[in-house]
């Protein structure tokens, strides 16, 4: 596993900028920097988290009550990302003296009230938001660059090598700008009946029926011949009725092929925000999420986040990709498949990625004390204070703590998708990504429902993709 992180940590760092935690000077902050000599160090009555006492909660000693006086507005959206940033202000506001305040919306339209102070009201200093609403932002000028912070006030331990590269690369950097640290991680996983799978008159069966060993599918081929021997429609001896199953309703469908497109090679768009799916790739994404459709449910249409994720829970489906929050429900008492299900990578290996990055906005009153939050919620020992929020590690070096891993037998998986996924849910261009996503979406059910063969779906998606980023004159 650290292996694999080397490798994508060279790639990472071979870009045309380096990311420097030391020397130069903040042009854009309106306060100097605090002299550690002006200061005592701060002592924070740290806690416990999974049995790990976290010792760096003062900003590496950078923080030390210089920001008393001084108030920060965070945004976000109500539920466990603001309970998860109220926990964390509580540390934050006895190390650094400043008072944080967080303002959530309900989902729906925190998007809207954000944007709208953001252009207008200018009362929040940062905002904590899905990476494609982040990037839209940063191409407005909404949210500053942290980089000259960094280089001025950054604490010692800020090491943003120890980022997991896919997320800091995905999340936080936009048009070789860090205008985020990555907060919130998700990808697509694969869940599938590991007692099934290792059940010896089950693999018996399988070699008998394909003349291969009965293994977690790690290539399309697999994955699809998997699917077919646990689908009871074509194989009556099958334990599980579906061999295979997602969400496919409206909304959601996309992530189908999604899934494939990656693993094949394409991309939703390009860094010149031209469509670059209409493709080999794309086609051949289609055509698997056909083929996966006779393994899936005959209602799959119908199967949004508790349909979906109900059925795998009952034990009908042998094999799933879906968001991480699953394992909460194959967990549940009402589970059957409770303790019987392995994770993994999607097969093909290049699974979707969301997420969720902070930012500092342009119009941040405390710019110095701003950064020093936005740090400190995702420094390597704060970040574990959002662990008990549903919001997972970010950085590579929590994933190695036993203690982490041992929480949830999900982390190897996760780590390994996150260090994988190429793909964001949403395409990440800027002010329009709601409405490629709804290109997506209407094209994928059209598929899927048989109203158009998977070429025109594709030449409708690249078309109307090039009318609606050429509509807000980002494509070049």
């Amino acid at each position: 596993m650290k292996k694999k992180f080397n490798l994508i940590l060279v790639g990472l760092l071979s870009l045309s900028f380096v990311l420097s935690a030391c020397g130069g000077k903040n042009e854009s902050s309106s306060e100097p920097a605090e002299s550690l000599a002006e200061f005592k160090e701060a002592t924070v009555n740290a806690p416990d988290v999974l049995g790990i006492k976290l010792t760096d909660l003062n900003g590496g000693g950078t923080l030390g009550g210089q920001y008393a006086g001084q108030k920060i507005v965070v945004a976000t959206r109500t539920g466990d990302f603001a309970d998860a940033l109220k926990n964390a202000a509580k540390y934050f506001e006895e190390a650094s003296g400043a008072t944080v305040e967080v303002q959530s919306f309900p989902a729906g339209n925190d998007i809207e009230k954000i944007q709208l102070d953001l252009n207008t009201g200018q009362q929040f200093d940062a905002v904590l938001m899905p990476v494609a609403n982040i990037h839209s932002y940063a191409e407005g000028g909404l949210v500053q660059d942290l980089q000259p912070y960094i280089n001025r006030i950054a604490s010692p331990n800020l090491d943003l090598e120890d980022f997991i590269p896919s997320l800091l690369k995905s999340y936080g950097l936009f048009q070789n700008r860090l205008v985020a640290f990555p907060y919130k991680p998700d990808s697509q996983l694969f869940f599938y009946r590991q007692d099934l799978f290792e059940d010896p008159e089950i693999q018996q069966l399988y070699k008998e029926k394909t003349g291969k060993d009965l293994v977690v599918p790690t290539t399309v081929e697999d994955f699809l011949s998997t699917a077919e021997f646990f689908t009871q429609k074509y194989n009556p001896d099958s334990p599980t009725k579906y061999g295979y199953s997602s969400m496919a309703s409206k909304t959601n469908s996309r992530l189908i092929w999604q899934n494939r497109l990656a693993a094949y090679g394409g991309k939703d768009v390009d860094e010149n925000f031209e469509p670059a799916f209409n493709n080999e790739a794309g086609l051949k994404a289609m055509e698997t999420m056909l083929e996966l459709k006779k393994y899936a449910p005959s209602e799959w249409l119908q199967l949004g986040w508790d349909e979906a994720n109900t059925l795998f829970a009952n034990g009908d489906v042998a094999m799933m990709e879906q968001w991480p929050g699953l394992y909460s429900t194959i967990e549940g008492e009402q589970s059957k498949v409770k303790g019987k299900v392995g994770f993994g990578v999607t097969p093909g290996g290049a699974p979707t990625m969301g997420g969720w990055a902070i930012a500092m906005t342009k119009s941040a009153k405390y710019p110095d004390a701003t950064y020093k939050f936005l740090e400190y919620v995702t420094s390597k020992d704060g970040e574990l204070l959002k662990i008990d929020y549903t919001m997972d590690p970010t950085r590579t070096s929590n994933y190695d703590r036993p203690e982490i891993l041992n929480s949830s037998p999900m982390y190897p998986a996760l780590l390994d998708s996150l260090s994988a996924a190429q793909i964001l849910v949403d395409p990440d261009v800027p002010y329009v990504s709601p409405k490629l996503n709804d290109i997506m979406e209407n094209a994928i059910q059209a598929v899927l429902r048989e109203e158009l063969s998977p070429q025109d779906a594709l030449d409708e998606m690249e078309e109307n993709f090039i009318k609606e980023i050429k509509a807000v004159g980002l494509s070049l």
